[in-house]
């Protein structure tokens, strides 16, 4: 074995010893690297038995697709959402925006990856991760991107580029989640534009909240206008408003 990974190892070893990780929400030690334990993490609002589209859940669970995806186009090739927005993760989610609480950042995108890998198991993972944009105006009052810091774990344990700078936010939309739902579709029209040299990628769009998905169908219209070839979407939480 090569000395320098042998003494990275001895090292992380004595880390652990002297520093172990503890649970955020238990507070007991985690007994692995992360500050989560696998009894805590089996506790959250995972999804389950939902529609492998839009993620809302299935009436007839042996289906994998809901009614309303069959009878509409789809934007997106897959849709990949891990959880409800309940519970802990709506407070995880709402810390990490605005507590700057970036510990659940790293949690979730370490969580998200390991199910990604599991999902992608027969077939080649995206070229590219773009995090969906906050305009300026509203990444200077934040200080951060949540959908960013979300992508650093992923991106590293799945040896995926992060595209930065490939999609932009043009124009400061309200906050959906201010919105009605029928609103939210001229909310986001022509909001973003995207880089030219993307033609023929693989692209997965990473956000921490879906709703009505309007943001990442108006994001993928820019993309797909500049040839890229497939767009999965990786979404940490889905909410939904009543009667969508």
């Amino acid at each position: 074995m090569n000395i320098n990974i042998l003494l990275k190892q001895i090292n992380k070893r004595i880390s652990r010893c002297l520093f172990p990780y503890h649970c955020i929400l238990c507070h007991d030690k985690s007994n692995r690297d992360l500050d989560l334990c696998i009894e805590c993490e089996e506790l959250l609002p995972w999804l389950k038995n939902v529609c492998a589209y839009c993620s809302a859940p299935l009436v007839i669970p042996t289906q994998s697709i809901c009614g309303k995806c069959l009878n509409k186009p789809l934007f997106f090739h897959k849709l990949c959402v891990f959880f409800s927005y309940t519970e802990t993760i709506k407070k995880m989610i709402t810390d990490l925006k605005f507590q700057q609480r970036l510990i659940y950042a790293q949690i979730l995108g370490t969580l998200l990856a390991e199910k990604i890998s599991l999902l992608y198991q027969n077939e080649k993972l995206p070229d590219l991760i773009i995090p969906v944009p906050l305009h300026k105006k509203r990444l200077y009052e934040r200080g951060f991107n949540q959908a960013i810091e979300l992508a650093r774990p992923i991106s590293k344990k799945l040896n995926i580029r992060i595209g930065y700078k490939c999609c932009k936010r043009v124009i400061n939309t309200a906050a959906q989640s201010l919105l009605p739902a029928k609103q939210r579709s001229r909310n986001v029209k022509n909001a973003f534009t995207a880089k030219q040299n993307l033609s023929n990628q693989h692209i997965a769009l990473l956000d921490d909240v879906m709703t009505t998905g309007h943001t990442l169908i108006e994001m993928s219209r820019a993309l797909y206008d500049v040839g890229v070839k497939r767009i999965d979407v990786w979404c940490c939480a889905r909410t939904y408003l009543g009667g969508n």
